[in-house]
């Protein structure tokens, strides 16, 4: 009997190895397929439990939990199953959100963003000069390997992407312009800026206006990020200021040019990207006339694989979400997308420092 046992479990047990030691990286559909009875599963969700060390305060939330779990886990075996491309096509995986209903995790991360300057007749308005150098692009562009992208951080649960991607466009601009990255103060513009919400989402037009009438930013070290709102302190320093801040209007091709130059503040409609694990990301969860965005996120760069053209996308759940807290997000596909893949192109935003000013002022 026991090597009976030892049989059956021996396969399991060689894949729950795997899962527990790289779990975060999101396992391959067909070892997720290998769970087939409830016990194993459940055997999984307790691993996946110890390993982000989630507890819950009584059986009935935990049996809830491991519903939501399993519901989970055949969704993601459905659409790994579906993939076209397993070289490029992206993936999903278990991560931090595998026991959230999809209805929760909107709720936590993602709410609806008002989205002004994002229809064509009221961006041709901001229109005032294109790049005049955007001629021979770099094939590709990682803002990273230059040193002008600070570490992936988790928001928690609240909703300060926007400010995230505000200090994080400012982080590099201000890279590029000084030669210094400076990590700079997230909780300053959920708690200073007045035309947001602070962790019930804000817009990142609005802060970098708040940032440039302020005068500047604080660092992270000395404003320290709480995942919650907080007063607006004043003592916070002016360590790193913008001059103003522009947009990219136009076709895709006029965003390729700025993120060549720069890091580029853009929302996207985040819709299916909770269990996004890797690979390039075509919209299948979006519309592609719609400008409905739900996420604030950072350009960091572009590139190409296997005959698909993607954004490098900075996001801030954290590194135990997508490439190590990036998505890659697919571009080149402005005949399909007028507003781009989920509306990356609908309103992208960059600070200026005196030394690149150029482009579309507000």
């Amino acid at each position: 009997m026991m090597s009976l046992q030892r049989t059956k479990l021996f396969p399991f047990f060689i894949v729950l190895v795997s899962f527990t030691c790289s779990l975060s990286l999101a396992m391959s559909s067909n070892q997720l397929e290998q769970f087939a009875s409830e016990e194993e599963v459940f055997q999984l969700f307790q691993a996946w439990q110890k390993e982000h060390k989630r507890e819950y305060g009584n059986q009935e939330e935990k049996a809830k939990r491991f519903q939501i779990f399993q519901s989970n886990l055949r969704y993601i075996n459905e659409m790994n199953a579906k993939r076209k491309s397993p070289t490029t096509q992206h993936r999903l995986g278990l991560n931090k959100f595998a026991d959230m209903s999809p209805e929760e995790f909107m709720k936590t991360y993602l709410k609806e963003i008002e989205m002004p300057y994002s229809n064509l007749e009221s961006r041709k308005k901001l229109q005032k000069g294109d790049d005049a150098d955007c001629d021979n692009l770099p094939h590709s562009v990682d803002w990273r390997d230059k040193g002008a992208v600070t570490e992936v951080r988790d928001q928690g649960k609240c909703q300060s992407h926007w400010a995230f991607s505000v200090t994080g466009a400012i982080e590099g601009i201000n890279k590029i312009v000084t030669g210094n990255l400076v990590s700079l103060s997230v909780q300053q513009v959920v708690d200073c800026d007045p035309a947001s919400h602070g962790c019930a989402g804000g817009f990142y037009f609005n802060a970098f206006g708040y940032v440039i009438e302020n005068g500047g930013i604080d660092t992270e070290a000395h404003y320290p990020y709480t995942a919650q709102n907080g007063t607006c302190k004043a003592n916070a320093n002016k360590v790193v200021s913008i001059d103003n801040l522009l947009v990219v209007v136009g076709p895709e091709e006029a965003l390729l040019c700025r993120v060549s130059k720069q890091p580029v503040s853009v929302s996207i409609d985040a819709t299916g990207l909770q269990f996004y694990a890797g690979g390039v990301y075509g919209g299948e969860n979006c519309s592609k006339n719609s400008t409905k965005a739900t996420l604030v996120c950072l350009i960091v760069g572009y590139g190409s694989v296997g005959g698909e053209d993607y954004w490098i996308v900075k996001n801030s759940w954290g590194k135990d979400w997508g490439e190590e807290g990036y998505l890659l997000i697919k571009r080149n596909v402005s005949d399909e997308w007028p507003y781009g893949v989920c509306a990356i192109n609908a309103a992208p935003g960059f600070p200026i420092i005196k030394e690149v000013a150029s482009s579309s002022a507000i």
